[in-house]
């Protein structure tokens, strides 16, 4: 189980919910472990799953997917055990009871059983009215049903009190348990593993394009999804690689990749020159990137704030050697979103959603997980990057991805 139970059911009583349903896929990864093919394939197909979660620990939590996702609803990392379809009914054939796997008999026991509606808003209504909930105060993770489905729900349940609570869902995701820690651990250390190879090919005549195919490659061994490719070589911006072009002796290479696994973000940097030791100019503006950012990280505990972490980053890098260094954000949250609630750190700015804060300039507390970073881009020149993910503690953080790696680099590695 991944989810912070004592801190949503604490949000849910301060709301007054009876009932939150999930519908994005992160929100019902959350939830359940549960991890929908369609709702991947098919985005903008309107493919719809749920979690129906009730604050009663007296009624359980259950899963609505579609019959075609039973074999994945059946996985043992899903670890809600109500499972409920829609659509059309699924007669499997069995060829010998005897012969099936567990994995097999789970997913004969979910398509076995009468589906709850002919389609998911129907179905979903039908969930809701059985677990009694047809008068409730119900959060609903609006951001991942269409706003046809969700009038549709409405319709169907017209004395209950529907509420659009995905930002509820997300403020309850920003303080991380220990398992999600350590998923986001895993993440940032394969992350690191795929950059470190991308970095023992990058000489003088490879293509981009072929770097990043490394890369993406070294990703999908480890189990893993890549979600960004930023990378520069001798230009400026926040841009992505040109698959063509070759690296030359000299470039000045930045790259910025994001990527997750088992549903968890991993974001990190790399900078260096290819084929020559950086020269002065090079080194100044990497290592006063470098020191503003790791006075931020100095920075990091419980109690202090994402404004001051900005300021702290921005007045370090001008005192070391960059007067004129400007920047809007030093960071952001991570988890099962690249960004969380907060989303950025950086000044504080004005949110309007009935559960979040008024804020986003919020005191750090355990269990929050951010990424801190800077960069300096000169377009005609390049750019250089320092980024470091961290778990904050009781006492002050501690670092997921690996802080050594955030080095100036002559390339290749070997």
């Amino acid at each position: 189980m991944l989810y912070n139970k004592e801190r949503l059911h604490a949000l849910m009583d301060r709301f007054g919910l009876e009932a939150m349903v999930a519908a994005t896929p992160e929100n019902i990864f959350y939830l359940s472990g549960f991890t929908s093919w369609s709702q991947g394939a098919y985005k903008y197909g309107n493919s719809q799953s749920y979690v129906v979660y009730p604050r009663d620990p007296n009624k359980s939590p259950a899963l609505l997917t579609g019959g075609g996702e039973a074999g994945y609803a059946a996985l043992e990392q899903v670890w809600l055990k109500e499972v409920y379809t829609f659509g059309r009914a699924r007669r499997p054939h069995i060829d010998g009871a005897s012969r099936l796997c567990a994995e097999e008999e789970r997913v004969i026991a979910i398509q076995s059983a009468r589906p709850l509606g002919g389609g998911p808003e129907e179905a979903l209504a039908q969930l809701l009215k059985e677990k009694g909930f047809a008068r409730s105060a119900i959060g609903i993770d609006h951001l991942g049903m269409t706003m046809k489905s969700y009038d549709t729900v409405r319709a169907l349940l017209p004395q209950a009190e529907l509420r659009l609570a995905s930002n509820l869902m997300r403020y309850a995701r920003m303080i991380k348990t220990a398992q999600e820690i350590g998923r986001l651990r895993e993440a940032a250390a394969m992350n690191d593993r795929a950059l470190t190879v991308l970095l023992q090919n990058a000489r003088p005549g490879v293509c981009e394009g072929e770097l990043i195919g490394i890369y993406r490659a070294e990703v999908a061994k480890a189990g893993g999804q890549v979600y960004w490719n930023h990378f520069s070589a001798s230009r400026g911006g926040n841009m992505p690689p040109l698959p063509d072009r070759r690296l030359r002796k000299g470039d000045i290479v930045r790259m910025d990749m994001g990527c997750s696994l088992r549903g968890y973000h991993a974001d990190t940097c790399r900078s260096g020159r290819v084929a020559e030791d950086p020269d002065k100019a090079h080194r100044k503006r990497y290592d006063a990137v470098r020191q503003g950012v790791l006075r931020s990280v100095e920075a990091v505990k419980p109690g202090a704030v994402p404004s001051k972490l900005y300021e702290t980053m921005i007045a370090g890098v001008r005192a070391a050697g960059i007067p004129n260094y400007a920047n809007f954000f030093v960071g952001h949250t991570i988890g099962l979103e690249a960004r969380e609630f907060p989303f950025i750190s950086g000044p504080a700015e004005k949110v309007d959603d009935p559960f979040l804060p008024e804020t986003t300039d919020i005191p750090l507390e355990a269990g929050m997980t951010i990424n801190l970073e800077a960069s300096y881009h000169e377009f005609g020149w390049g750019a250089v990057h320092v980024e470091y993910t961290l778990a904050v503690t009781e006492n002050g953080s501690e670092y997921l991805s690996a802080p050594e790696q955030q080095q100036l680099y002559v390339l290749p590695l070997s």
